[in-house]
């Protein structure tokens, strides 16, 4: 009968390997996954414009409804003269007035203009109020743009356009867009209304002898015909 020997019997561990192998994958795994989603949500959305807003709840307040644009354009179409077309929009937090005058006003009656608008604009909107910023808040900013005409065909120079902005965070600035701040840059650019002529390149005519044979040069090139340079003293 065999003696078992428990000193020289060996003794089985449960193998391990399979769960570091688990282990692994699931770790690898995990960025893999993580990778993946950020990737098709960013496939999903590639399409979609991206929108956002500079303005905290607190800025904006007291807001511009649609009414209160209509009440000042009907104000300013009613208390300011000269006035062919007027248009009035809010678009980025700026309330924009647009203003084509008659034909026949002059700067100083433009001048005039934008400055009667700020006041039709102020009746309505205070300025204090909607387009000057307070200490924890943004509000509107206002611009005046006022023109006698649009430079086309039929009116190629002798435009007049003032512009009047008051951001919320500085004052009003009446501004001669059609007028150089640097007149002497402005002197200092040579302007010519000169036509420059330009000559339309001719192909090359391979000149031929008295008897209507191509004439060739000792190198066996062909040899072409040159135009005779005018001369003015």
């Amino acid at each position: 009968m065999a003696i078992f020997n428990k000193s020289n019997a060996k003794k089985t561990k449960p193998k391990q390997g399979h769960k570091l192998v688990w282990f692994s994958l699931v770790v690898i795994a995990i960025p893999c996954l993580i990778v993946a989603i950020v990737l098709l949500q960013s496939m999903g959305a590639q399409n979609n414009p991206v929108s956002g807003n500079r303005f905290s709840k607190n800025d904006l307040n007291p807001s511009i409804s649609k009414a209160e644009m209509n009440t000042v354009r009907d104000a300013v179409a009613s208390n300011v003269s000269d006035i062919e077309n007027i248009t009035i929009n809010l678009k980025s937090a700026t309330l924009r007035i647009n203003v084509n005058a008659d034909d026949s006003v002059n700067e100083e009656d433009v001048v005039k203009m934008v400055d009667a608008i700020y006041d039709q604009v102020n009746t309505v909107l205070p300025i204090d109020e909607y387009f000057t910023n307070r200490e924890n808040s943004k509000m509107y900013d206002l611009e005046i743009n006022v023109y006698n005409w649009l430079v086309d065909d039929n009116h190629p120079d002798g435009q007049i356009y003032i512009q009047c902005t008051k951001t919320g965070a500085g004052e009003k600035v009446v501004d001669n867009l059609t007028s150089p701040k640097d007149v002497d840059l402005v002197n200092s650019i040579t302007r010519t209304g000169e036509k420059v002529e330009v000559k339309e390149e001719k192909e090359p005519v391979q000149a031929v002898d008295e008897w209507g044979n191509p004439v060739f040069d000792e190198n066996g090139n062909p040899v072409y015909e040159t135009e005779d340079e005018e001369v003015t003293e």
